[in-house]
């Protein structure tokens, strides 16, 4: 008998069996379905892009977690490194000194936030030497500087260039006492994305300590890399409580976690308005069922007579309804796994034919789409529109098998 229901409905769904607007509403459903599928799982491997970005481009340079001074800066400092470097969770320590200043190119003058690393142990957290798109960092000299490429490109300088820096020195009370001013070169230039490049340089610990006239084996602050990005708040507090002296407890949730807040809110109203699409496309397989119904009538009259069962009549409906819905389930399926796996160089090819980057490199952290394709979003994807194509067959292959043979076959 399931067999029977089974080619019922595919007699019912070939064309010469079916009226034209039937046909037409048919392949509306199949199609919103196939089109909700695929956009839905394009969408969600882009945002576990931008979230897998996020975690391997953005927080492979900025610190996890920073402890920096209140008031007084930290002394004895190397001591304090190894002290933090023990801690559970803990997988590297640095030290840094930072600063506001300005930087001049001939006519060119830039902010930025001047940040002081021991380059070596600057390594051990931040990747930024790997986005480094001119000159090499594998020593950074007392008179070098290192630039963001948004700033070497405010001011037109390249690699072996010389920049003048100046910085504003404070006296112990917080007042502008004077500034100091540095002739410093240009040893690399990082290009990570975003902010970062127009904000930021960098330059050895040291240099940045004598042009602040910080005392000898004292820096600002440390910066940590840990081993799980996502207890960088509890492990703030951690280490404030290791911590000898006064300091304000950041982490990158401080910094950027409105970033990765936005990509998991614009992944969840992705996600719901995406699955209200398939479920409106499902509403027009109710649409076609009960027009087929309608249309069937005489037909479901005739089986009835002949002593089919009224649980054949409901299983050939939902099957001639669920085709709708698994045929567009699966061209979605495998149309949105292709999107989702050339996003990327389709996007290189849309950028490089418009001629400008359609994601602004000063405002975004990346300037490419990127995309994440797991399966498990796929399989839950499909999983939803045909648990939603089936749900939409029941109430009219219910109403066929309640139709009353004696008044369909005395009104012909």
């Amino acid at each position: 008998m399931a067999s029977l229901a089974w080619q019922l409905a595919r007699r019912y769904r070939s064309t010469r069996h079916s009226s034209g607007f039937i046909r037409f509403i048919s392949a509306s459903s199949t199609l919103g379905i196939a089109l909700g599928v695929a956009i839905l799982i394009l969408a969600l491997s882009v945002m576990n892009g931008f979230e897998l970005a996020l975690k391997q481009r953005l927080l492979s340079v900025i610190p996890h977690v920073e402890l920096e001074a209140v008031q007084q800066n930290l002394h004895d400092w190397r001591r304090k490194q190894q002290l933090f470097a023990e801690v559970a969770g803990v997988e590297a320590v640095a030290p840094y000194i930072k600063s506001n200043g300005m930087l001049r190119a001939g006519a060119e003058v830039k902010a930025a936030e001047v940040r002081g690393i021991d380059i070596t142990s600057e390594r051990r957290i931040s990747d930024f030497a790997g986005y480094i798109s001119a000159g090499q960092l594998d020593t950074l000299q007392q008179s070098d500087i290192v630039l963001g490429q948004g700033i070497a490109d405010a001011l037109n300088v390249k690699v072996g260039g010389q920049v003048q820096l100046l910085l504003p020195r404070l006296t112990e009370d917080g007042r502008l006492a004077s500034h100091s001013t540095a002739s410093l070169t240009v040893s690399a230039i990082v290009a990570v994305g975003g902010q970062l490049d127009y904000s930021h340089v960098w330059l050895d610990i040291t240099t940045l300590a004598n042009l602040l006239a910080f005392e000898p084996d004292t820096v600002q602050g440390f910066a940590f890399r840990l081993d799980d990005i996502f207890q960088a708040p509890q492990m703030a507090r951690e280490l404030g409580r290791v911590s000898e002296d006064y300091v304000y407890l950041l982490d990158w949730f401080r910094s950027q976690g409105h970033v990765y807040q936005d990509i998991q809110m614009v992944r969840s109203i992705l996600y719901l308005v995406l699955a209200l699409v398939i479920a409106v496309a499902s509403f027009n397989i109710v649409a076609t069922l009960v027009m087929a119904v309608r249309e069937k009538e005489g037909d479901i009259a005739i089986l009835l007579t002949m002593g089919i069962s009224p649980a054949v009549i409901i299983r050939t409906f939902m099957w001639l309804g669920w085709l709708n819905g698994l045929i567009g389930a699966v061209a979605g399926l495998v149309v949105g796994v292709l999107l989702a796996s050339y996003i990327e160089p389709v996007f290189a090819f849309v950028t490089n034919m418009l001629g400008k980057s359609l994601l602004d490199p000063s405002i975004y952290f990346i300037n490419f789409v990127p995309s994440l394709l797991q399966w498990q979003d796929v399989l839950l994807t499909f999983g939803v529109a045909i648990i939603m194509s089936l749900l939409a067959t029941l109430y009219p292959a219910w109403r066929a098998s309640k139709v009353q043979p004696a008044r369909v076959l005395g009104q012909r």
